[in-house]
């Protein structure tokens, strides 16, 4: 097991965050139209984003450990924001569905990318994150 830390940070303007992992920095903020500076991007395009670049990632290795050759892999994460919130706060924000596009060129058969790609989503630790509903804790 590996342990892992961000800490994000306040910054001056609107909503932005700036996110520090120890070795990296990144920012975070919201859209002008909802009070951010809209300078960096969204926590869900981040969320989207880890989403999609691990099943890249994933694809990518299991492909080099089965000798398949590939040539391009897109991967496209969409989904639906719920924002009802903003108008009632007792109802909650919340991601209400994702779903994942896989594009490849490479020397697998097609009759076999199906199988392929539930290896990968199956191994994706992102993945398995959003798929078990990962139990989260808080503390102040």
């Amino acid at each position: 097991m590996r342990s892992m830390k961000v800490v994000s940070t306040k910054s001056d303007d609107g909503y932005e965050v700036t996110n520090d992992t120890g070795e990296l920095v990144f920012k975070c903020d919201e859209p002008a139209r909802v009070g951010g500076s809209g300078k960096y991007p969204r926590p869900t395009d981040y969320f989207f984003g880890a989403l999609g670049s691990c099943l890249n990632i994933t694809a990518r290795s299991l492909a080099k450990r089965k000798g398949i050759k590939i040539n391009k892999l897109v991967v496209t994460v969409t989904g639906n924001v719920e924002t009802h919130g903003i108008v009632d706060p007792r109802i909650k924000d919340r991601i209400s569905d994702i779903r994942i596009k896989f594009e490849m060129e490479s020397d697998l058969p097609r009759t076999e990318e199906e199988r392929f790609f539930q290896e990968c989503v199956t191994a994706c630790p992102v993945h398995a994150t959003v798929e078990d509903q990962t139990k989260v804790t808080w503390s102040y």
